[in-house]
């Protein structure tokens, strides 16, 4: 049987479930570093999904270009090029709001806000659409680079125990090569995992915050740390990380706290997930590791990466 044939997405959440303690913070350590950069780059996870909506539809766009052409270019080396010579559609409230899962009057209110930040752009005919500004090429092709390091960094460490052998280059290599499809896919899928939570927490500062004690907690238990000492997180650090104001995580860390997501330290006022039993796994059960709404959400996309590294 051929190696494509058995790497599905089945076969990658089972993979996910068995080895969940070391896959986990490169994973967390992944989608802490694609939502704090959202956070930063628009002032919030809500307008950042809509952007990212609008982002993931252009690359559809370029991607289809293949339909006429089997040799078009969809590098990442081409996207500046590709981007500005795509006519992309043009989308209703209605539709943003249904894919992001927000309320349409939040979607309205924050399409408002994005389009006078210069987020999002309005053309003669009224129609909204993203494009990144030529002043901004330089910072967005060095954030693009930065993401498909990270993704490449987990599709490879998870690649290990579906014994792929297929080194941390050849990963960054073709998503680079084929950055628009690839890239279509990842939007896609980090929309439905920010869907996902939304839903669950109806605060994705609250998911972003929390992740953060969840890796330093995995981190802890991955190496086997034997020290006395447990792994901890400040309001400060917290912020530092994801940029959201300092105040907002004080309120959200003890919201956290009451709903017995983290446990705070009544000395030093610091949070943890652990219990007082060093050896206690507890933190697999916990609601921010579920399968579901983790790396098994990502196992279709990690199938159509690892299919294509073997074909």
């Amino acid at each position: 049987m051929e190696a494509t044939s058995v790497i599905n997405q089945k076969v990658i959440e089972e993979n996910f479930e068995r080895n969940s303690t070391k896959i986990l913070p490169i994973f967390f350590e992944m989608q802490s570093a694609f939502l704090s950069g959202i956070y930063k780059r628009y002032g919030d996870l809500e307008g950042g999904q809509i952007v990212i909506y609008f982002a993931r539809n252009l690359h559809l766009k370029v991607m289809r270009k293949r339909e006429e052409n089997l040799d078009f270019d969809l590098s990442l080396d081409k996207f500046w090029f590709n981007h500005q010579n795509t006519i992309q559609d043009k989308l209703k409230i209605i539709s943003v709001s249904r894919f992001t899962g927000l309320p349409k009057e939040t979607t309205r209110r924050k399409i408002i806000e994005l389009t006078k930040l210069k987020h999002l752009k309005k053309s003669n005919k009224n129609s909204l659409y993203w494009e990144p500004s030529s002043q901004a090429k330089d910072t967005y092709m060095k954030i693009i680079k930065e993401q498909i390091n990270s993704l490449s960094k987990f599709l490879f460490e998870q690649s290990k125990f579906l014994n792929i052998d297929v080194p941390f280059s050849k990963f960054y290599k073709e998503i680079e090569k084929n950055y628009c499809f690839y890239w279509f896919h990842y939007l896609t899928t980090q929309l439905d995992f920010m869907k996902y939570w939304q839903k669950k927490t109806k605060d994705l500062e609250i998911l972003l915050i929390g992740l953060q004690s969840l890796i330093q907690s995995l981190n802890y238990f991955k190496e086997s740390n034997t020290s006395n000492k447990y792994p901890d997180i400040s309001a400060t650090s917290v912020s530092e990380v994801t940029g959201i104001p300092r105040a907002t995580c004080i309120r959200k860390l003890e919201w956290l706290s009451k709903v017995k997501f983290v446990k705070k330290d009544p000395l030093s006022k610091r949070y943890n997930l652990i219990n007082d039993d060093k050896n206690n796994n507890s933190y697999l059960n916990h609601p921010l590791t579920n399968v579901h709404g983790t790396a098994g959400q990502f196992a279709e996309f990690s199938s159509i990466v690892y299919r294509a590294l073997l074909r």
